[in-house]
């Protein structure tokens, strides 16, 4: 399986860091079926970040989100409908913990998950949505010479060989990896260990990151297995830093873009164009875009967009030649109509229990 999505001919409507929020998802989705049956567009690229809001559960619908992109990709098919992965969806693909600051992020969709499994008569499970966000690529490129991921440009890819491992990762591989070698270990010791670092006892912990009922479900000791991911295993250290790198934040925008100018070089050395421009998202933009020098177009479509009217989307002629992040910026469009002051809705399954 390749991480990375060819677009060679057509428009793309590209979207990012939804993060559960019903009204841009709807709104976008519906705008995109717009244009596809007029002829305007022929994918949609989600960039990454669909899930986990950070306001209250009733207007978090992540899980519908992803569900709905679900059944929109098996209906028009992956030609049509692809999601690239963000660092918001990687955890749940490892059974791994994400929080900022005093917010939790996994807790709150792995309840929802477990919901999802307790509903006997709906034919997905959580099994099904973790195989899709396994299945999910890192990257699309267009014959234009547009790279799009979910963060953008990261420091740690220094080689094409860094690229060619990331367009190669398997996940289940990194997981019976990491599995195999827990197994090494005494587990109870380990939990022990896990519970005098952090001061909670592990079964609490596994109860509240997992939504498990207790020590009898298969993914109990999921916590543990990072223990034997990070560090260890440099496949997933170059993902894991590749889609939660903060670009110009963490270094500085002029030595980011040295980092920018050599990721696309890498990139183009192994792909069939010269790859020139890169679009993503991740990080927050004032007026819902930024130009990051002359080779990347920042992007947000609704949460990392400051103020929230001014959310943007992407147009893009996959085949039309890019030069510089100038070149895109006629494709943007808002989110919301001019003039309007939109305000989270509440999810989907908070309208239906009302």
């Amino acid at each position: 399986m390749s991480r990375i999505v060819d677009l060679n001919s057509g428009t793309a409507m590209i979207i990012t860091d939804l993060h559960g929020a019903w009204d841009a998802y709807q709104r976008l989705r519906d705008q995109f079926l717009q244009l596809l049956e007029k002829g305007e567009a022929n994918h949609i690229i989600i960039c990454g970040d669909l899930i986990h809001n950070e306001g209250m559960e009733e207007v978090d619908a992540s899980l519908d989100m992803l569900l709905d992109v679900m059944a929109l990709q098996a209906d028009l098919g992956k030609e049509k409908v692809t999601m690239l992965l963000g660092n918001h969806e990687l955890p749940h693909i490892y059974g791994l913990t994400l929080a900022k600051g005093s917010v939790e992020f996994t807790p709150r969709f792995e309840s929802a998950l477990t919901r999802l499994d307790q509903r006997y008569k709906l034919p997905i499970k959580r099994k099904e949505v973790r195989a899709f966000l396994a299945s999910l690529p890192f990257f699309a490129r267009t014959k234009g010479g547009v790279l799009i991921t979910h963060a953008g440009a990261a420091s740690d890819v220094t080689s094409t060989k860094h690229v060619e491992r990331l367009l190669s990762l398997d996940h289940n591989d990194l997981i019976s990896l990491a599995d195999r070698e827990l197994k090494k270990f005494d587990i109870g010791s380990l939990q022990r260990g896990y519970s005098h670092f952090t001061g909670i006892s592990y079964d609490e912990q596994a109860k509240h990151y997992l939504a498990i009922n207790g020590a009898d479900d298969p993914r109990y000791n999921e916590l543990l297995r990072v223990l034997f991911l990070s560090g260890q295993n440099t496949d997933f250290d170059l993902m894991w830093n590749t889609l939660f790198s903060q670009n110009e934040l963490d270094v500085g925008e002029s030595a980011y873009l040295k980092t920018l100018k050599n990721f696309l070089s890498y990139f183009s050395a192994v792909s069939p164009n010269e790859l020139r421009v890169l679009v993503s998202g991740h990080i927050s933009v004032k007026d819902g875009y930024a130009e990051i020098g002359k080779q990347q177009l920042r992007m947000a479509s609704c949460t990392h967009a400051f103020p929230r009217k001014t959310a943007r989307y992407l147009l893009l002629d996959c085949a039309k030649t890019v030069n510089s992040s100038e070149d895109l910026i006629p494709g943007l469009r808002y989110v919301f109509e001019e003039g309007e002051v939109p305000t989270p809705a509440p999810s989907v399954a908070a309208v239906k229990s009302a």
